[in-house]
């Protein structure tokens, strides 16, 4: 799936109230949420597949759990691609955000790292296979936009 106008968000719950999170996506405009966690657990309650999906309908975002995309399991390539698929073609229809658990996209060691997955191996997948923008939504209500690619990683 190419196109020049794919964008994807990517944000981290952390440990972020229902409401604070909530206000990060409605910030963003975000319409659907693509939990990219390998198993959609937390140890808070609100960010449970069941609960996150039942407290985003409720606000009107659309939810989908995409264990394919990894996580703390790798992730078979085929599954791994149809994840990304998944990713891309929601996206191109409406303001998707991927979510997992890590709320800092980056380390604040001096030269930054990869925090999590949807950086170290996600984002550059998504932009290979068409995404032309990749945003990550911080916690403090602020984004960051930089070259995946480049950033050093452990996925």
């Amino acid at each position: 799936m190419k196109s020049d106008s794919i964008t994807v968000y990517t944000i981290g719950h952390g440990r972020h109230s229902w409401t604070d999170f909530l206000a990060l996506l409605q910030k963003y405009e975000i319409a659907f949420l693509c939990d990219v966690r390998s198993a959609a657990r937390s140890r808070w309650v609100q960010f449970n597949g069941a609960v996150l999906q039942e407290n985003l309908r409720e606000n009107g975002i659309g939810y989908e759990h995409l264990p394919e995309c990894g996580g703390k399991k790798i992730a078979k390539s085929e599954d791994l691609a149809y994840g990304i698929e998944r990713i891309l073609e929601l996206s191109a229809e409406v303001k998707t955000a991927i979510m997992c658990s890590e709320s800092q996209p980056l380390t604040k060691h001096k030269i930054p790292r990869a925090n999590c997955h949807r950086v170290g191996s996600l984002a550059p997948l998504l932009r290979a296979k068409g995404a032309s923008t990749i945003i990550h939504i911080l916690p403090n209500g602020g984004s960051i936009e930089f070259d995946e690619s480049v950033v050093v990683s452990i996925w």
